[in-house]
């Protein structure tokens, strides 16, 4: 089983973190690699809301269906999801107000499908391919909930 993490900081009050962070439509917009969002059964802030997320990870397009399994509205998700081929994944999103901003944190466990090779594969290329993805991905939301915020000049 892979295991990635990253924490950030946005300059940005909680509740426009987590109404972008909610809205899976969004997703396309800040999640790297994420090429559609359909199927979504409402915001992200309910357990039992979910979507499908259509992605492109190291080259190859792939569907995942996720749920949303513990909430605790503003501060953390956790959401589980799989794939056609049996990968799993099971991520959480923690939020933590820190002065006018949020400091998150995004932590995904993960298995991919095909046993002992998708294990190699992990160990290869996927974990450092999806560290990447996340962190970028982190880079975008912080940009995008940052935009949200007024400037004070």
């Amino acid at each position: 089983m892979g295991h990635i993490r990253d924490t950030f900081h946005v300059d940005a009050p909680l509740d426009v973190c987590w109404d972008i962070g909610t809205d899976a439509g969004r997703q396309p917009e800040w999640a790297e690699g994420v090429l559609e969002v359909k199927d979504v059964t409402g915001r992200l802030d309910h357990v039992g809301a979910g979507y499908t997320r259509v992605f492109q990870i190291a080259g190859r397009h792939l569907e995942a269906r996720f749920e949303v399994v513990r909430v605790e509205p503003l501060y953390f998700m956790e959401v589980a999801g799989t794939t056609p081929g049996g990968g799993k994944a099971r991520y959480t999103v923690r939020n933590e107000a820190a002065g006018s901003g949020t400091d998150g944190t995004f932590e995904m466990e993960y298995e991919l499908p095909g046993g002992l090779i998708g294990d190699l594969a992990n160990k290869l290329f996927m974990e450092r391919a999806l560290e990447r993805q996340m962190r970028h991905s982190n880079e975008n939301l912080k940009a995008l909930c940052e935009a949200q915020v007024p400037s004070r000049a």
